[in-house]
């Protein structure tokens, strides 16, 4: 009985969208969504401010109809996004996804690796695409860009439920 119980109130606790985060939490894992991304570019050789593509801050899965929030509720899913050039074209592109696995599996993080889509087209590139998740749940990734040689990384702190107003424009304007 009381296994049932709790299996109701865990149950409950996902339909309802998760656990609330205080304001100062949700924006310290808007910064660690950052730092995670702009690490990851760095280690591939480039400057991660001249090769930002943008920031998001919602997305259409990060609703839940089901759940119900306090009116001080909100709900953000904070994204960032990079498109860093390797010199060699597609050999530059198949060097850095495999100095990246190395170094997240190094770090303990487990790494998945797909079948890279172009992103306009949606065909198969023929490139290899990684995915991981960091120690402060942030899920990054490389894959194949819009041009040869090119890359986009992503860094997608996933949808987050927390107190506060968050000023998403400054973010995504800065």
């Amino acid at each position: 009985m009381v296994f049932l119980l709790m299996g109701s109130v865990t149950g409950c606790a996902a339909v309802a969208g998760g656990p609330i985060r205080s304001e100062a939490q949700f924006l310290e894992h808007v910064r660690d969504t950052q730092a995670a991304g702009e690490d990851t570019v760095l280690f591939l050789g480039s400057d991660p401010d001249s090769v930002i593509l943008g920031r998001s801050t919602d997305s259409a899965s990060c609703v839940d109809d089901l759940g119900v929030d306090r009116d001080d509720t909100r709900r953000d899913q904070p994204s960032v996004s990079w498109a860093p050039d390797f010199d060699n074209g597609a050999a530059g592109y198949r060097a850095a996804v495999a100095n990246l696995r190395r170094r997240w599996s190094e770090r303990g993080w487990k790494v998945t690796k797909e079948a890279g889509i172009d992103p306009v087209s949606g065909k198969a590139t023929g490139l290899p695409a990684i995915h991981t998740t960091d120690d402060h749940g942030v899920a990054l990734s490389l894959s194949p860009g819009r041009r040869a040689g090119e890359g986009l990384v992503v860094a997608d702190g996933g949808c987050v439920r927390h107190d506060g107003y968050w000023d998403a424009y400054a973010w995504s304007s800065s």
